[in-house]
């Protein structure tokens, strides 16, 4: 009896002790993505300023902001209202923020791009200094052939 008492008893704890770590999960998670905004170029919940006088605060809003809003992106788009741009290290994906995004794919596309183009003329023309071989002066020619004879190279 005391078995089947203790089994009912964790399955009916599963459910809790299975939403109290997923809310942690969040927690770490949301605010892994948030700066604190202390100048300790830390994030917020790893900071570890002491004195600090934004991390309590910050910290008390997002587990406010966690209770009140199921979607992680409303949070985080709280603190960029309240807090600045700069707050959460990761930009949004829609208006201006949108460039930090797309901006090193596509920097990084032209200049491979650029390196094959530039490749591929290298590789069709020969250099410049191939094409024609120098003619020196009749005079300079004797003496090269001269000095070349006098050291039997």
């Amino acid at each position: 009896m005391k078995h089947v008492f203790r089994i009912a008893l964790l399955f009916c704890a599963l459910p809790l002790l299975l939403a109290a770590s997923g809310d942690n999960a969040r927690y770490q998670t949301v605010g892994g993505k948030i700066m604190c905004m202390c100048s300790c170029d830390q994030m917020l919940l790893k900071c570890n300023h002491v004195g600090c006088p934004y991390s309590a605060r910050m910290i008390s809003q997002l587990k406010e902001n966690l209770n009140k809003s199921s979607n992680d992106a409303d949070v985080l788009n709280f603190f960029r209202r309240e807090w600045g741009v700069t707050s959460v290290v990761e930009p949004s994906r829609h208006g201006f923020e949108l460039l930090a995004w797309v901006l090193p794919f596509a920097g990084l596309g032209t200049g491979m791009v650029l390196v094959i183009l530039v490749a591929r003329k290298w590789k069709t023309q020969p250099a410049a200094g191939a094409k024609t071989e120098a003619r020196l002066d009749p005079k300079l020619e004797e003496l090269r052939q001269r000095a070349r004879r006098e050291t039997e190279l």
